[in-house]
Formats: structure tokens, C-alpha cells, sequence
């Protein structure tokens, strides 16, 4: 397909195709990707070239799907356990990171016409004896049979974009001496990843800090999640396993060997765009951000992160991985990351993930910030004892703050 996309924006009209300026990406850029952002994509091959490409199984047609205005899709489930809306994937991988033979990395939730989804993601909700809430995923209705005896699954909640661009810009070293510098009992490590040309670099997006920068990470989401190829995953039929031949065989929006569907040019002003959303602000709240400190969430969560160039980012996070205990493993085995082991995730736009009902944790399991604390086991459950011994008013205060974030 052609991505000589036609896009008239501030009275402009730019042919997408071309390069960008000497100075780089601008702001008219940025707008551009904004509207790439909301996008629906439509099934190839359509009248409007430039919007084909679509699946051919997909999760979402948009990036604003999962991530409406930047920040994260609510994620609920109905009586029956089926999930609502775009708030979540599942994630699949056998013992040894490789795919299910049959559904890929991804459950698809939809499909082109003329070809059927993959299924319907479910959850299994149990409140425990102690109060907490556990989340199973559970798929049903699976189109293409039985999923590998070995594959395991995981739910996961679609990230908050806001201000996410600036982890690009955290010097590596200043991870490496932030790991060092924990006590020993909260240690994180940096993920190291092999990129596919040999080199070892860090991890830095993903609830696994799985992809190293967000360019990696954008182009997986249009792989994975949209179904579109971009040169970093150059097969037009997205996530098809090699046994759904008909998938493989459907239409899409490539029109030459070594063509993609979403070229540089395209996937560079979405990045460009997504790198601009503003970070959300923090509360003024010094007597909130004491006890945060305390407790020792500010350990992992911290406040501040370095960024090249001088500046910090209030992101509220170590990027580092850290071992939260068999309460919050999944089933999924992922080489690089334990089952237990999770990126610290950015709090930064916690409150408008609480106002959305999103739920909080990878999976949404917890619907406060008491509920999630609950679940912090592992290396953060000195944190977890520390707030349970403060005072009722000084955990409402904590609570208070950390869900204006």
C-alpha cells in the first residue's frame, strides 16, 4: 500500500511519504501523528489506500482505542466474566518465550469479514479470604481450537501514554547506579534485551520492560494489536500463525514484497506525537509525599527520574524489575523476567486511571490504591507492612496522595 498519505492539517496539506524537515520533527508533525493516533484503520484493500491494512485479526482499530486521549481504556468485566471494551490483552507464550503454535502472542478479538476472531477474553474473579481480589484470565468461544497444554496466559492492563516519551531520554547509567544504590531486601535490575542485529541494550516499556524505546514499543502495538507491519515486524498478517492460512492469505495493505503498511514516515510522527503528550502534574502535598517516602514506596516508585540534556522526569518509577511475590506471578514465562518479576510501574496519572475505572496492577485486578498495596508482596512487602502500621489518618493521607498522581 502507498503511504503517500494525504492529511491537510492548520491549512496545510503534506504528503506523508516524504521526509521530514532538516530541523526534525515538528510540530505539524506531532499534529499529523495525532490524527494517525486516532485513526480507525479499515480493511485492505479499500477505495482510501492510505487507511487499509487492518488486521487481518486485530484487537483494536485505533491507538485511541486502547488508549483514549493518551491515557487508558477502562477495563470491566460484565456478570459473565467477559471483558468490556479495549481495556486489556491477553499475552500468550510457552515456557520458552516462544508463541502458541496456533494463536500467536496475542488473543485477537476480531477480524476482518470473511475471516472469525480468535475468541473472547473472560476473567475469573475470587475474593480471597483475606479480602484481596485474584483475576484469572479465562478466553472462551476459542475459534481455531485448544491452546498449547504449555502456554501460559496473561492479562494485561493497556498503559497510560502520558509523558511515558521521557523514559527514552533516562541515561542508561543513571539505572545501573539506582539499581546499586537500593537496599539490598528491594534490589531491582535493569532488563537487559538482544536486539536481532546482536546488541544488548535496556529494557525500558512494558509491564516486563520488555521493548527498549518507544519507537519498539509502538511498533509492536501496531503489529500485535492492530495487525500492521512496520520495518521492525514486516509481515503484512500481523500476529496470523503459520497454521491459519486463510488469515495469512486474506487481503492486506502491502503492495509489493518489502512493502509495509505503516512506513517510517507514518510510524515517526505517531511516536513523535505519543512522546509529546504532556506528563501529567503532581500534587502539591508535602505531608502525603513524607509518608510516601516513609513507607519506602519512593524506593522503587521514585519520584524523579534524570533525563539527558538535564531536566527530571515525575514519573514515579525505577524502570527496574523487582520480584513482588507469587501473589502477583502470572502463568506466563517470558526469558529475561520471572513470573514474579514486574517493571515498578509509573504512577504518574494514577488519578485519572481511578477516574476511568481502569483498575490498577497489570491485570486491573485492584480497584483502589489500598487494593493494590494489598497485593505488594515479595520485595515490596516491607512497604506494604510499613503502611499497614501507620496511622488510619496517615493512611488516608498517603492514600489520599498517591491517587492524586
Amino acid at each position: 500500500m502507498r503511504r503517500r498519505l494525504v492529511c491537510t492539517l492548520a491549512g496545510a496539506v503534506l504528503l506523508l511519504g516524504g521526509a521530514a524537515g532538516a530541523g526534525g520533527l515538528d510540530r505539524l508533525d506531532i499534529e499529523i501523528g495525532a490524527a494517525l493516533f486516532d485513526r480507525a484503520w479499515i480493511p485492505a484493500p479499500a477505495s482510501t489506500r492510505g487507511d487499509d491494512g487492518l488486521g487481518p485479526l486485530f484487537d483494536a482499530r485505533s491507538c485511541a482505542a486502547c488508549h483514549p486521549r493518551g491515557g487508558r481504556a477502562p477495563l470491566a468485566f460484565a456478570p459473565d466474566g467477559t471483558m468490556q471494551g479495549r481495556g486489556a490483552v491477553l499475552v500468550l507464550a510457552r515456557p520458552d518465550g516462544t508463541p502458541d503454535p496456533v494463536y500467536g502472542r496475542r488473543l485477537q478479538l476480531d477480524a476482518v469479514p470473511g475471516l472469525v476472531p480468535e475468541g473472547v477474553l473472560g476473567a475469573i474473579d475470587t475474593v480471597l479470604p483475606d479480602g484481596r481480589r485474584a483475576r484469572a484470565p479465562a478466553p472462551t468461544r476459542l475459534a481455531y481450537g485448544p491452546l498449547d497444554p504449555a502456554t501460559g496466559l496473561s492479562l494485561r492492563a493497556a498503559p497510560d501514554l502520558r509523558g511515558r516519551g521521557l523514559i527514552d531520554r533516562v541515561p542508561e547509567q543513571a539505572l545501573v547506579e539506582i539499581a546499586a544504590g537500593q537496599e539490598a531486601a528491594v534490589r531491582g535490575r535493569v532488563r537487559r534485551i538482544l536486539l536481532a542485529d546482536g546488541r544488548s541494550v535496556v529494557g525500558r516499556y512494558g509491564w516486563k520492560a520488555s521493548q527498549p524505546d518507544l519507537k519498539s514499543q509502538s511498533a509492536e502495538a501496531f503489529f500485535l494489536d492492530i495487525g500492521m507491519s512496520t520495518r521492525l515486524h514486516p509481515e503484512p498478517w500481523g500476529d496470523c500463525a503459520a497454521v491459519q492460512t486463510a488469515c495469512r492469505a486474506a487481503p492486506h495493505g502491502r503492495e509489493t514484497e518489502g512493502d509495509v503498511e505503516i512506513p517510517p514516515a507514518l510510524l515517526s510522527r505517531v511516536v513523535a506525537y505519543v512522546a509529546a503528550l504532556p506528563l501529567p502534574p503532581t500534587p502539591r502535598d508535602a505531608q502525603g509525599a513524607r509518608l510516601f517516602a516513609a513507607t519506602g514506596c519512593a524506593q522503587c516508585h521514585r519520584p524523579e527520574l534524570p533525563l539527558e540534556g538535564g531536566g527530571k522526569a515525575r514519573l514515579f518509577t525505577d524502570l527496574l524489575l523487582h520480584d513482588l511475590g507469587p501473589g502477583l506471578a502470572d502463568a506466563l514465562s517470558e526469558p529475561g523476567a520471572a513470573e514474579s518479576e514486574w517493571r515498578t510501574a509509573p504512577l504518574a496519572g494514577l488519578a485519572d486511571a481511578l477516574a476511568r475505572g481502569t483498575g490498577l496492577l497489570h491485570d486491573g485486578r485492584a480497584n483502589s490504591v489500598a487494593a493494590a498495596i494489598a497485593w505488594h508482596g515479595g520485595q515490596a512487602e516491607g512497604s506494604a507492612q510499613r503502611f499497614a502500621r501507620l496511622s488510619a489518618r496517615d493512611r488516608q493521607r498517603l492514600l489520599a496522595y498517591v491517587s492524586k498522581l
